[in-house]
């Protein structure tokens, strides 16, 4: 009886297993390059809106719009790519924009700068048949300090986004 069990789980697992047409390829799948990006972008303080564009295979520029309440997001990127892979890049970042608090009577703007380093990741690893979406996963720090209004959002950054690529 546990020998014919054996024997049925093991057949099961084989034909679940075992490749199929639909799966296998007789050539390598060319993946296209996409160079400009579009979605949303959520590292605090720097989330809303997202464009980028790779100037070269190593750096990409990236514009950052967020209008949430009290808290106006203008931010710019730079992102260098230290390792490049076939369905995803390690890169490192430095972030430059301005920022506008407002609340009641009271309204500020001010500069705020941030750095850190992330991991961006292509959907089309899954399926090549799928479309361009990337998502990407941050940590690092950011600056952005209101003194009239006083309120810091200077803190450890942690955060993630999804552009669609083309």
């Amino acid at each position: 009886m546990l020998t014919r069990l054996i024997l049925i789980i093991s057949a099961v697992c084989l034909f679940i297993l075992s490749p199929s047409d639909g799966f296998s390829q007789t050539e390598p799948v060319e993946i296209e390059k996409t160079v400009y990006g579009v979605g949303f972008q959520g590292t605090f303080p720097a989330s809303g809106l997202s464009g980028m564009m790779d100037l070269t295979d190593e750096f990409t520029v990236q514009a950052i719009v967020g209008f949430f309440g009290n808290l106006n997001t203008f931010a710019g990127r730079g992102l260098y790519k230290f390792q490049k892979e076939d369905f995803w890049d390690l890169y490192g970042y430095g972030m430059i924009g301005a920022w506008n608090y407002s609340f009641a009577s009271q309204s500020e703007t001010v500069l705020g700068l941030g750095l850190g380093a992330g991991v961006q990741y292509d959907w089309r690893a899954f399926n090549d048949e799928l479309p361009p979406i990337f998502f990407n996963l941050e940590l690092g720090i950011g600056f952005v300090d209101f003194k009239e209004v006083n309120y810091n959002f200077s803190t450890f950054m942690i955060g993630a986004g999804v552009h669609y690529r083309f």
